[in-house]
Order: structure tokens, then C-alpha cells, then sequence
């Protein structure tokens, strides 16, 4: 069982991660949580994947006081792949084709992030074994909300919110900027209720094998 819940955090970060370096081939703007790191990595003159680790273990201090329970081995596997694998993408990329100029291949990227950035959140939260710093604070937000708003509202809010201090710091707004803040919170909650039927089915063949 434990197995099958890491396979999916697994596949989730690495689904980020290629959604990050989708959105950045496309430069029509990035996820918000993107957005701001590459603002604020511009801003400072800091590697991208070097500033999302530093900011991320930051957010992980606020979080241990706040929702200890959302941080496990999925927390660190983002901490520490997304950003540096992301940077690997694009070098690799990079070596063998020129920056996407039609606008045809950039929605396509664009759209591939969307899709990749959507599923990786919602199968790493369903898995259970820990979350990226910035996707445990639409659920601490929800949780303190108490039922007045649901994780699509605490989601919207949080992006669009990050979304304007990248916009700030230098980081590109474009389409997928847009998008993104007001639409991924529906799509991870569509993925989340197709993941978490999957999770429970295949946790049901486990259990029943192991009986």
C-alpha cells in the first residue's frame, strides 16, 4: 500500500515538473507558484532551481506549526526535483531545438502544462504522503476557513495573489498566468476525484491480495 502511494507522488512531482518547463518553452506566462519563483529569482540574480528550494523550505517551516501531517516524503521529492529537474529539461531541450517560436507549438506546451501541472498536484494530494510547500497552503487556508469557502476558493485566492507579486518582481503575465489562477483549482479538484477512485480501488485489490 505504501508502495503504490509513493509510485503516485512520484509520478505527480515529476508531472510538475514537466508542466513548469512546458510553461516555460511556451513564455506566455507561468503558474502562479512558477511565476512568482521565477520573478523572484530574477530579481535577486538566483538560479531557479536553487531559489524554489530555498523558498519552499521556508514556506516548510510555516507549515510544520501550521499542518504538520501535510509534510512527508512527497514534500521533499517536490522540494528538491521540481525546480533543478525543470532546469535540466530545458538544457537538455535547449541542446538539440532552438526556443519555440510558432505559436502553434507554444499553446501546445501551454496546454500540456496545464494538463501535467493539474493531474501532478491532484496525484501527489491524494496520495497522502505529503505535499509540495505552496499546494498545503490552499488546504491550510481551506481548513481554517471551517466551511465557509472549499479548496477551489482558497486555491483562486492564493494564485492570484502570487500571480500579481511575480507579475511585480519581473516575472512574465501572459494567458497561462490567467488560466492558471482561475482555473487550476477545478481542473486538481477534477483529477483529484479521478485519482483518488483509482487510489482506492487499487488500495481494494491490495488489501483483498493480502487477506
Amino acid at each position: 500500500m505504501k508502495k503504490i502511494k509513493l509510485i503516485y507522488s512520484l509520478i505527480g512531482t515529476f508531472f510538475i515538473s514537466f508542466a513548469v518547463s512546458s510553461f516555460r518553452l511556451a513564455d506566455l506566462g507561468t503558474d502562479p507558484y512558477t511565476m512568482f519563483n521565477l520573478g523572484a529569482s530574477g530579481f535577486l540574480n538566483v538560479g531557479f532551481g536553487v531559489f524554489i528550494m530555498v523558498s519552499s523550505l521556508l514556506a516548510l517551516i510555516y507549515i510544520y506549526f501550521q499542518n504538520r501531517s501535510l509534510i512527508g516524503i512527497g514534500t521533499l521529492l517536490n522540494i528538491f526535483i521540481v525546480g533543478n529537474f525543470s532546469d535540466v529539461t530545458l538544457n537538455v531541450y535547449g541542446s538539440f531545438f532552438a526556443p519555440p517560436e510558432a505559436m502553434v507549438v507554444r499553446i501546445v506546451f501551454s496546454v500540456l502544462g496545464i494538463f501535467f501541472l493539474s493531474s501532478g498536484v491532484a496525484l501527489y494530494t491524494e496520495a497522502h504522503e505529503g505535499v509540495a510547500p505552496y499546494d498545503a497552503f490552499p488546504i491550510i487556508l481551506t481548513d481554517a476557513a471551517d466551511g465557509r469557502w472549499t479548496y477551489r476558493t482558497s486555491r483562486v485566492i492564493l494564485d492570484v495573489s502570487f500571480s500579481i507579486i511575480g507579475a511585480l518582481l519581473g516575472a512574465t503575465f501572459g494567458i497561462n498566468t490567467i488560466l492558471t489562477a482561475f482555473f487550476l483549482g477545478p481542473f486538481i479538484q477534477f483529477f483529484r476525484e479521478i485519482f483518488r477512485k483509482d487510489l482506492e480501488k487499487r488500495l481494494a485489490r491490495h488489501s483483498a491480495g493480502q487477506s
